[in-house]
């Protein structure tokens, strides 16, 4: 062994094996406008890994930075920043600013509401919503990309659950020619209690979308673009069941490579 390591020297451990292959890998994917965790932290390093040990055994790999930059919290966050934001704070610490407007939205039950207005009006276009969003996504993404300066970690790709809302309808219609979909209580679900893995909801009763619509949307969508061989998802233990459940749908659309 020792012999084949000097002999090889750097090239020691590699392969052929993944020649013509793509691979997949999501990773760090912190949420806007909350802090950078240790959960992140995590799935940076270990993600950042496994994608370089998968080149090295000659995979093509697209690493993919899949932000949480889209959902209802979104509409709370537009709500306080509107009425007790600071442009100066936020420019200075936007994790910690928009965190704080966050914690004290979600302590205030008036918040429940206005929050589900604003999200509402920002996945129908509307022009105020967005540049708020705008603005929370640029400054926070900033604020990020010096702790991944400082790990030396690179992305292929910086994308985010916003880049899905104009395919949900798609993902939508699809599930129901599928006969997927069931209505209760005026929300859309996925009933997979005879998989024991229990109900995965698609749709609020007003609409809205959630993670499970926009991880199925994101992966049909890296499908068409990349056609890998695998992908990996580098998250906490906490999302198993949303990842069962996420893949259970897939495999029950009839997708060959779920």
């Amino acid at each position: 062994i020792l012999k084949e390591i000097k002999k090889k020297q750097d090239k020691y451990g590699s392969s052929l094996t993944g020649k013509g292959k793509k691979i997949v890998v999501e990773l760090s994917s912190p949420n806007i406008a909350k802090p950078f965790g240790i959960g992140h932290l995590r799935s940076t390093i270990i993600g950042n890994a496994l994608a370089k040990i998968a080149r090295y055994q000659g995979y093509k790999v697209i690493t993919i930075n899949y932000l949480g930059d889209w959902g209802t919290p979104f509409g709370k966050l537009i709500a306080g920043y509107k009425e007790f934001g600071s442009l100066q704070k936020l420019k200075k610490d936007p994790a910690g600013h928009l965190y704080e407007i966050y914690v004290k939205v979600s302590a205030d039950s008036a918040y429940e509401e206005k929050g589900r207005q604003w999200f509402k009006k920002l996945e129908e276009g509307n022009k105020e919503a967005l540049k708020y969003w705008e603005l929370f996504r640029k400054e926070t993404i900033e604020g990020f990309s010096k702790i991944y300066r400082f790990l030396n970690v690179k992305f292929d790709v910086t994308s985010g659950e916003a880049r899905y809302n104009n395919k949900i309808s798609k993902v939508m219609k699809l599930l129901q020619k599928k006969k997927l979909l069931e209505e209760s209580e005026g929300a859309q679900i996925i009933n997979l209690e005879n998989y024991g893995l229990g109900v995965c909801l698609m749709a609020k009763s007003d609409g809205t979308t959630l993670y499970a619509t926009r991880d199925i949307a994101a992966a049909l969508d890296r499908y068409k673009l990349y056609k890998f061989k695998k992908m990996f998802y580098e998250v906490g233990a906490e999302q198993k069941l949303h990842f069962k459940q996420v893949f259970k749908v897939l495999e029950l659309i009839g997708l060959k490579w779920s």
